[in-house]
């Protein structure tokens, strides 16, 4: 097991990416990158020990920051999702975010993903990145640092530890964006997947996928995944929740869940391949998209593959979209100069 650094690349601005891979005892390997603390691939051993890339992504830093492209791999901050009207309030005090879709914000408005982060510290089988970002930048109230710190196992265990900390009280929802193709052939839609999410009920939405405040029940729908299932099977019939074309794009309300307290969320497979990927948090809510909204045409990716439409999937641990602008909605606030910590884990394992 090690680590070794590697420059990545160069962006416009002149400024150089780094990468620093991890790999395990067995050969499995994550590449980690300091452009937005992104992960840039994911080698896992099929079900005959060959090594596949499980995770979209580019050969050139360049792709990675443009939105366009799905925020392939990148980490997301200071807030993932949406906020609607682009606003919300702590204790009688409105703030202002940017309107970096329509007319909300969607994932803290991309400045934590676009940018370089700084590598703190690397062991044999960890990498810790970190971003901060000054008193209202953005509209978000606090100097805020964010720190992740990956970790990637002997038993194929990629473990991605979020610290937050600020000097006044404010809002924090980090997750990271990959996009999962267990088959590793991107000629092919994510359709053929198998998927479990423990979960019941899902946030409901309106035109734009903002939350109304009501949670739905997903038994009987085709949202239901509560039976392992292929993500293709209902994906286009029509459902309220669902765009017409895109698919899934939801936020799903994790069952029996104690904020701070890690269990399973959801479980992806191939069976071609044989993998299987389980998905951690100690977070209430994931978010299911398939990449709906990505070009139909076929987007370079790394060596010869395609990072377009339906072309991988993200399950992105979160508190639910726009919970600063919901009181009941599960969410814990960033209290002034007190950690906040959250952990998601992704488990790779042979069906």
């Amino acid at each position: 097991m090690g680590i070794s650094r590697s420059v990545f690349g160069t962006l416009e601005s002149g400024e150089i990416v780094d990468l620093y891979k991890i790999t395990n005892k067995n050969g499995a390997s994550v590449s980690l990158m300091t452009l937005g603390g992104g992960i840039q691939s994911l080698n896992i051993p099929d079900k005959n020990g060959v090594l596949g890339d499980v995770v979209l992504g580019f050969d050139e830093p360049k792709y990675y920051i443009d939105p366009d492209f799905g925020y392939q791999g990148l980490l997301v901050g200071r807030f993932a999702n949406r906020i609607r009207d682009a606003k919300f309030s702590i204790d009688g005090v409105e703030y202002n975010t940017p309107k970096n879709q329509g007319t909300w914000t969607l994932h803290g408005g991309g400045r934590f993903s676009f940018n370089i982060w700084k590598a703190e510290d690397t062991t044999d089988h960890s990498v810790t990145f970190s971003f901060f970002s000054p008193d209202m930048q953005d509209g978000f109230p606090g100097n805020f640092k964010l720190t992740v710190k990956y970790t990637f196992t002997d038993d194929n265990i990629l473990r991605l530890e979020y610290t937050v900390l600020s000097d006044k009280k404010t809002v924090a929802n980090p997750t990271n964006h990959a996009y999962f193709n267990l088959s590793c052939d991107t000629s092919k839609t994510i359709e053929e997947h198998l998927l479990k999410i423990n979960a019941d009920r899902f946030t409901e939405t309106d035109g734009d996928q903002l939350p109304t405040g009501e949670l739905g029940a997903l038994k009987g729908t085709m949202m239901d995944f509560s039976q392992m299932h292929k993500i293709g099977d209902r994906i286009d019939e029509p459902f309220r929740a669902i765009i017409n074309g895109v698919g899934y794009d939801n936020n799903y309300c994790l069952n029996n869940r104690e904020i701070g307290k890690m269990a399973q969320a959801a479980i992806l497979a191939d069976e071609a391949s044989g993998r299987k990927m389980e998905v951690w948090t100690d977070l209430p809510g994931i978010q299911l998209y398939c990449g709906g909204w990505l070009k139909k045409s076929k987007t370079a990716g790394k060596n010869g593959s395609f990072v377009t439409y339906r072309r991988g999937v993200a399950l992105e641990t979160q508190f639910y979209p726009d919970s600063v602008n919901h009181s009941d909605f599960p969410f814990k606030y960033v209290e002034p100069n007190k950690e906040f910590k959250t952990t998601t884990e992704f488990r790779f394992s042979i069906l």
